[in-house]
């Protein structure tokens, strides 16, 4: 039964079961990705600036981790998570592509974003919108 006194519906007992196991595969699959973009810090040149970006997916990783285990409890923090890792998912997006040299950098840096990044960022806003509701209280009966 959820707070409400109702039992969960199919599709939100399937939200809690399977969006957990999306979050933490998508973190996985970035953790090779930042091994690549560290390894490839000294070839660019431009060190700090690449450090930032290593460092923007870790915390997206951090982030994935930890909301997924809000997400298994429904945990009332959810929904601010899921809004700051849309943001840090929208962020990454923009900063790969303003940042991204001409060609094939630049093409990858598009379809990372337009096939991964915003789309995850928008599902991660619905996600926050969606679990809003399990931070209110639970109506008193009168």
């Amino acid at each position: 039964m959820t707070g409400t006194g109702r039992l969960p519906t199919v599709r939100e007992a399937d939200v809690r079961r399977w969006l957990p196991i999306g979050l933490r595969t998508a973190a996985t699959l970035l953790v090779p990705w930042i091994v690549v973009l560290a390894l490839s810090v000294r070839r660019f040149g431009a060190r700090n600036l690449a450090n930032s970006w290593v460092w923007l997916d870790v915390m997206e990783v951090a982030a994935l981790l930890l909301l997924a285990a809000l997400v298994r409890r429904r945990h009332r923090a959810t929904s601010p998570l899921a809004a700051a890792t849309a943001v840090l998912l929208a962020m990454d997006a923009y900063f790969d592509i303003w940042s991204a040299h001409h060609g094939h950098d630049y093409l990858l840096a598009q379809v990372l974003a337009y096939c991964a990044e915003l789309p995850a960022a928008t599902a991660l806003t619905a996600l926050s919108w969606y679990s809003l509701r399990w931070a209110a209280p639970d109506s008193v009966a009168s």
